[in-house]
């Protein structure tokens, strides 16, 4: 462990406290949730500890490798501003902990908003680098329902092609149906492997992982959705709010959909953002990781705006 603290048998309290800083400021990132990081916990080897009134995350970062190599994301705040002089404080205490436990240290997911904070807190003694591979994309909910326009024209096709020979079902998850749905996810997942360049077959096993935690918050604040075709689940989206305290901003964590349906994929996205509240205005659907077939896939959505990640080396 870097920190002092993991993300399992937390209390309450401690679940409460941690939303407070993740809920602290609108970091526009889908890592920036506490089901983002529980459902992570183990893979990642995620720790935490407050340092001097921020909450420092740890995690490992690429899991390739042999030797662990940990990153610290950027330091929260809970009351919505950052005081340059105490982030400097917080940031080198945590980077004396790394040392401590024979660590390099190294700051990643640095929200671009926070990139003025770093550099008036440590001036030219640290250098931020784009970490496109980290961006998340972001979508008015409006555009993914209504898909209107030249731009969209393929996936207007491709969704009403659906409507018109599909009869199918939409309902929301249920904890009695999460059995049957991490089922269905698994199956999806081993078909896949047989098509997967290598790159992607360890990121499908650990998302695999990682779903199965995030279905034992189904029926706790989750938003879900489920289209069945013949009574057989052939579709799954899951997401959450953001923040706990907004609905401004819905992140989808999971869409999966059996690809040789022409326009599936279309109508499990569309019909989910249907019934998400009036008062969502934003869906973030994640970083690509780099893989340039989900890159070209999240960009032919046309995002309204990109959620840029930085890292930082200090000199």
């Amino acid at each position: 462990m870097v920190f002092e603290r993991d993300f399992n048998n937390l209390s309450k309290e401690d679940v409460i406290l941690l939303n407070s800083y993740f809920d602290g400021y609108d970091y526009q990132s889908s890592t920036h949730t506490f089901i983002a990081n529980y459902i992570w916990r183990n893979t990642h080897d995620l720790t935490w500890q407050i340092i001097d009134g921020y909450l420092c995350i740890a995690g490992l970062g690429t899991l390739e490798t042999e030797e662990k190599e940990y990153f610290m994301s950027f330091p929260l705040t809970r009351t919505g501003s950052y005081d340059t002089e105490t982030v400097r404080g917080v940031i080198e205490k945590a980077a004396q902990i790394f040392k401590n436990k024979g660590h390099v240290f190294q700051l990643s997911l640095i929200p671009e908003p926070l990139v003025p904070v770093l550099k008036d807190a440590f001036g030219d003694d640290v250098e931020v680098e784009h970490a496109r591979d980290d961006d998340d994309y972001i979508y008015l909910k409006e555009d993914l329902i209504n898909l209107s326009g030249r731009k969209y024209h393929q996936k207007k096709n491709h969704l009403n092609y659906f409507l018109r020979n599909y009869s199918y079902t939409y309902e929301e998850a249920s904890p009695e149906t999460v059995p049957e749905i991490m089922e269905y996810i698994r199956s999806k997942n081993e078909y896949k492997l047989g098509e997967t360049p290598e790159e992607w077959k360890e990121i499908l096993e650990l998302e695999t992982i990682a779903i199965e935690e995030l279905l034992g918050f189904v029926g706790k604040g989750l938003l879900t959705g489920l289209i069945r075709i013949n009574g057989k689940i052939e579709a799954v989206t899951i997401g959450e709010f953001a923040r706990t305290d907004s609905k401004e901003t819905v992140i989808v964590h999971v869409e999966k959909a059996d690809d040789r349906i022409r326009g599936l994929y279309q109508a499990i996205n569309n019909q989910f953002c249907l019934r998400l509240p009036r008062q969502t205005v934003y869906v973030n659907r994640e970083e690509d990781m780099g893989l340039e077939n989900l890159r070209q896939t999240k960009m032919s959505y046309k995002p309204v705006k990109m959620a840029e990640k930085y890292t930082a080396a200090f000199k």
